[in-house]
């Protein structure tokens, strides 16, 4: 298994009021922290998509990232994974898509997620849903689902290479909220492995207290 990390990096962070990406949290850019996490890891291809991508090699060149490659943010988040899945290299078997702004990824999860690999194609981390969710239209509740078979999806969602790029090739990501959609949108079956609660993104700065 040649695994290939794509690191999502190039939101502009409007909630957090500036490119969350690039900023210092303990003398270190939040994409930074993020990399460090998975360098215990065997990961055969690095592949940061940013907006900022000169900055964002200036960076990996400070702190000692070697062997990362940076390409070109898009307008949306799915733009900016398909650049990342063009810069594939032709031994990678498998890929790994992940939030930049997602720092607290365990050794522990990303060892279930390549144990579940060897068995399935697509696999991501969930967690349950705690609050009852409610289907509204127009101010007015149409259903409640049950709650034990919601959960919350987070990453790195992981793939065997030709699917996911089959999936981006087939199905337009403009109408698919993660990369597991698309896969599913091909009818194509995703497992799920247990996520971990503090395996949050950081969204806004109040977020930044839950670094680990």
């Amino acid at each position: 298994m040649k695994i290939a990390l794509i690191l999502a990096a190039g939101g502009q962070g409007r909630r957090f009021g500036r490119n969350k990406q690039l900023f210092l949290h303990k003398n270190k850019p939040l994409f930074i922290h993020t990399i460090e996490k998975f360098q215990k890891q065997k990961i055969g291809q690095l592949i940061i998509a940013a907006g900022e991508a000169k900055k964002f090699q200036r960076l990996l060149e400070k702190y000692k990232i070697k062997g990362a490659a940076v390409v070109a943010g898009g307008v949306e988040r799915c733009d900016s994974i398909r650049h990342g899945l063009a810069a594939l290299r032709g031994d990678i078997t498998h890929v790994f898509i992940h939030d930049g702004a997602r720092p607290n990824v365990t050794d522990s999860l990303v060892a279930r997620l390549k144990k579940a690999l060897r068995k399935h194609a697509a696999v991501i981390p969930v967690i349950p849903v705690a609050d009852t969710i409610k289907v509204v239209k127009n101010n007015k509740i149409l259903a409640t689902p049950r709650r034990a078979e919601l959960f919350a999806a987070q990453t790195p969602q992981c793939f065997r290479k030709d699917i996911i790029l089959k999936a981006y090739a087939k199905i337009n990501p403009q109408n698919c909220t993660d990369d597991a959609m698309l896969v599913e949108k091909l009818g194509l079956p995703v497992y799920t492995v247990p996520g971990e609660a503090d395996n949050i993104k950081i969204t806004t700065r109040e977020d930044l207290k839950y670094i680990v």
